[in-house]
């Protein structure tokens, strides 16, 4: 890269003044070996600019525009030359294979490519899966849109280069701010100081402005910040000016402001602005600024959107700004340079969390909101940038929140810019682990536009990161199906060589796999079949998890689909290398995968997976995890043909045993009570359950009595099984469901007489003198209100005492006061 120059001979004199003596035009060449199609742009322009000190900061835009021109001059052959190796990596291996043989030696290809995995602990079933993955070489770089897919410390470079990139933008932003300054001034010396001070004592406004402008410049060169900070008083002075006449003159204020912004960029410098209390100042400012922003729409019916608006026409020559119109511009703008170097120096103030906390005392949430109705571009990155910082805490979500701020965010998605969208984007993230403001997401429509970038190589892990937030919701994951969602993400997921390197798609897909009809159109056509063919290849868990959802599905046809690859399944489960990760989600496919016409008695026995599958039944020898996957596979593979194997296999009476201990886990509980189920259902298994296990049907009963509906629900139905094709079990169940129900009558009524009293109805509170049974014996007296017996007593307490034509009263299948009073209200007591 050339870099043009002037070289030019200056002479200082004794009082400082400079004067030019020579002037040549140069040329410097500048190496840029690590330009590359992946590299930073900004942050390389940065490191050009600090090591070469001819070229001023002020340049930075000219500098990226002449790499990014040099980056896409070299991308043509360099996009050539890295195509073929990617070819030559995948290409080959990315064809699904044939029907029948190269199909079936996937997974024992994929195991003889694995290496040989830590032994299994002593006492373990064998073909234990191993608890590690393998310390095997390095996986092939995943690549997402056919570039690298960023690992975990390269994702934290990448963060780290676009804070980076951000802070040069925001000083670049800053210093074109302070160069339109340095236009209205000449230049500043250091040596006149006290002449600029002794300016902020003038009477006169521009007096006052231009010694304000003058030693903002001498700020701008931290050379001078030991001279200007040891001043006893320049600090103060500027302080004192900016809290009495900041609010007659904006160019005062950007002024000022400007001085201690430069200040707050050196972290040791921030108690010299705090104890003049310039913080609280500008906020006061800023409030100001956005009153005088609202009372000038409400008069006149301007907003600064609509100002830029007319002069983005007036550029373009469609329409001719009024003179009003031009004077309201150049408001606005110096507006929007005060509002920025204000936040921006706020920004800066922030890193102290106390100081953080009395800004949202003094509503900085409330005004970085309203700035995102302004149109300054570089404002707009500072606000979204500055909330982005402050939505970590619940307090200023909620103010956000109260502020419509998704709303007003939605306009930005998208938008031309980059690096705006990226800002806005990341602070939709971080408000989206808020129920309340997701809700306000999809109703103004984020789902759509946010897929729209999924495609997008730089915005793709904060997408999908926000969609997976989304899909949370299980009443938003049917709204993905009316999107292009579905088909981008199988693209990713076809694409990507380690979906671990890619946490945000496999949580999305994990997420919108459980929906129904999202699992239908993710297997529409031959995807399904690619993706499975895929799995066994890569032999990823984390496609095995999408896998095991879709197998989890209710309706038949997806099941179905998993039939020709059922014996794959069993082989890989079988494989003595498989990792502890992997055999959980294939275990969990098999156990969900009960198609009534499939053949198990065949699996059964050409795997001999029952003998396999009661080395793990055992409780202790393995996690939880996979022993509760262990129990849901039993119940898949019984059958007509399998039951008498099972009840061969001792699998029967490991289950009973395995139910008494994990008693507390309702998983458990509920998924060997219908495992029992499907051994109820023949003859052999039922036979063995009730023969060798009977309490089976006195912990069922016991079941009866759970808080989990669905365990109770089970439990019944295995217990109206037993009844129904067992005459003696049936009297016992009867009695023994009765007993369950009317536990608590039959207590009491087996007491003796005298404990009885103990379980008559209470008086209400009254003591014995208070209330009074005499009389005629059909009710009692508290006080001075009489109240009839209860009607269950009337048969016993002088019912013979109910004057002529009402003897029916006690007639069994008297109805006289039906349609009248509900039961509740015959049995209660009535005041007379």
């Amino acid at each position: 890269m050339m870099k043009s120059t002037m070289v030019q001979e200056v002479s200082t004199a004794a009082d400082g003044t400079q004067k030019v003596i020579s002037k040549e035009p140069g040329e410097k060449k500048i190496s840029v070996k690590s330009l590359s199609d992946k590299t930073n742009v900004p942050l390389l322009a940065t490191e050009i600019i600090e090591k070469c000190k001819l070229i001023h900061p002020s340049k930075a835009g000219q500098v990226e525009e002449l790499l990014y021109q040099l980056q896409q001059r070299g991308a043509g052959g360099d996009a050539k030359a890295a195509a073929k190796p990617a070819v030559a990596a995948t290409g080959a291996k990315a064809s699904p294979p044939a029907k029948g043989g190269a199909a079936d030696k996937a997974p024992q290809a994929a195991a003889a490519a694995s290496p040989a995995k830590p032994a299994a602990p002593a006492g373990a079933p064998p073909g234990t899966p191993s608890k590690k993955p393998p310390a095997a070489s390095p996986a092939p770089a995943a690549t997402l849109n056919g570039k690298p897919a960023p690992k975990a410390q390269s994702r934290l470079d990448a963060e780290a280069e676009e804070r980076a990139e951000l802070q040069q933008r925001r000083q670049t932003q800053a210093m074109q701010i302070f160069k339109m300054q340095q236009k209205q001034y000449e230049q500043a010396y250091m040596n006149k100081l006290d002449e600029y001070i002794e300016g902020l004592y003038e009477e006169e406004m521009p007096k006052k402005v231009r010694a304000t402008g003058m030693i903002a410049q001498l700020f701008r060169n931290t050379e001078n910040f030991e001279t200007l900070l040891s001043h006893e008083t320049l600090l103060q002075t500027l302080a004192r000016v900016l809290r009495e006449e900041g609010k007659r003159s904006i160019d005062l204020c950007t002024n000022i402001i400007s001085v201690f912004f430069s200040v707050s960029n050196f972290t040791q410098f921030h108690g010299l602005i705090m104890q003049n209390q310039v913080g609280a100042l500008t906020m006061d400012l800023i409030d100001l600024e956005i009153k005088r922003t609202e009372h000038r729409a409400a008069e006149e019916g301007i907003s600064p959107a609509m100002v830029a608006q007319k002069a983005l026409e007036a550029s373009q020559g469609q329409v001719t700004l009024s003179d009003r119109e031009k004077k309201l511009l150049a408001l606005i703008q110096k507006q929007d340079r005060l509002l920025y170097i204000a936040f921006y120096m706020l920004l800066n103030l922030s890193e102290d969390i106390e100081v953080e906390r009395k800004m949202k005392k003094k509503n900085i949430v409330v005004y970085l909101v309203k700035m995102l109705e302004r149109s300054n571009v570089e404002l707009l990155i500072l606000a979204t940038t500055f909330l982005k910082k402050l939505s970590i805490y619940k307090e200023n979500k909620e103010t956000m929140s109260s502020c419509k701020i998704v709303e007003k965010l939605m306009k930005f998605v998208p938008v031309l810019n980059d690096v705006l969208l990226m800002s806005v984007l990341r602070l939709l993230h971080n408000l989206s682990f808020d129920h309340s403001l997701r809700d306000d997401m999809v109703k103004h429509g984020l789902i759509p536009k946010a897929v729209e970038l999924m495609a997008v190589p730089r915005f793709q892990p904060v997408v999908l990161g926000l969609l997976y937030h989304i899909s949370m919701e299980d009443k938003y994951k049917s709204l993905f199906t009316f999107t292009d969602c579905l088909n981008k993400m199988y693209d990713m997921l076809m694409r990507v060589q380690d979906l671990r390197n890619t946490p945000e798609l496999i949580a999305l897909a994990v997420n919108l796999t459980q929906n129904p009809r999202n699992a239908e159109t993710l297997c529409e056509g031959d995807r399904f079949d690619k993706m499975i063919r895929r799995a066994f290849q890569t032999c990823d868990e984390l496609m095995f998890k999408v896998l095991r959802n879709l197998s989890q599905q209710d309706g038949l046809p997806i099941k179905r689909r998993f039939g020709p690859y059922v014996e794959q399944l069993v082989t890989l489960l079988r494989a003595p290398d498989i990792t502890a990760e992997l055999f959980v989600e294939v275990l969990g496919c098999l156990a969900n995968l009960y198609i009534p016409e499939f053949d198990f008695l065949g699996l059964v026995r050409k795997h001999d997976l029952l003998t396999f599958l009661a080395t793990y039944a055992q409780p202790g020898a393995v996690d939880d995890d996979i022993l509760l996957e262990v129990v849901m596979f039993v119940g898949v593979l019984c059958n007509e043909g399998t039951a008498p194997l099972i009840s061969q296999s001792g699998l029967v009476a490991t289950l009973f045993t395995l139910m008494g201990d994990k008693k507390e886990d309702d998983e458990f509980v509920l998924q060997i009570a219908f495992t029992f189920h499907k051994f109820l259902l023949h003859d052999e298994t039922r036979t063995t359950l009730l023969s060798n296990t009977q309490q089976v049907v006195f912990y069922l009963v016991d079941l009866l009595q759970d808080k989990n509906k669905e365990v109770r629900r089970v439990a019944d139905q295995c217990l109206d099984i037993i009844m129904d094709t067992d005459e003696e079990w049936a009297v016992r169940i009867r009695n023994l469901k009765f007993e369950s129900f009317n536990q608590e009558w039959l207590d009491v009524v087996s007491q003796p007489p005298d404990q009885m009293a103990a379980h008559a109805r209470p008086r209400h509170g009254y003591d014995d003198a208070e209330v009074d049974y005499s009389g005629d014996g059909y009710g009692y007296q508290i006080g001075d209100q009489r109240l009839v017996a209860d009607f269950e007593d009337l048969g016993t307490n002088g019912g013979t005492n109910w004057g002529a034509g009402d003897e029916g009263l006690m007639h069994a299948n008297y109805d006289g006061y039906e349609g009248t009073y509900d039961e509740e209200e015959l049995r209660r007591g009535y005041a007379m």
